[in-house]
């Protein structure tokens, strides 16, 4: 019985999920160890430097602002055909009635 649990067990532990994401986590960890020491000074300094070229006119400054304030905005695609025609999003099915033969 006792080995039959270790079995389930070990399956468990192997469906909880993909532990790769959490290797990718490493450095932004520590990127935020450092940001967030001596009451957020570093990270307050950041956002300052950040608002300073937004208000000196660099757009990279401006559009990061307001995708962090707004969110970014919607992407929106139109996906045509080859000939530039909308491609088929729907498909109307019409039943029709044999006509009856008197042969």
């Amino acid at each position: 019985m006792s080995t039959e649990l270790n079995k389930n067990e070990k399956i468990a532990e192997s469906m909880k999920g993909n532990k790769n994401a959490a290797k990718g986590k490493l450095f932004f960890d520590q990127l935020r160890k450092v940001l967030i020491q001596d009451d957020q000074l570093r990270l307050r300094h950041i956002a300052e430097k950040l608002v300073e070229a937004a208000e000196d006119g660099e757009a990279w400054a401006v559009k990061e602002i307001i995708d962090r304030v707004d969110g970014k905005a919607i992407q929106f695609q139109e996906i045509t055909g080859a000939d530039g025609e909308p491609l088929v999003t729907s498909i109307s099915v019409n039943f029709v009635k044999p006509k009856e033969t008197n042969d």
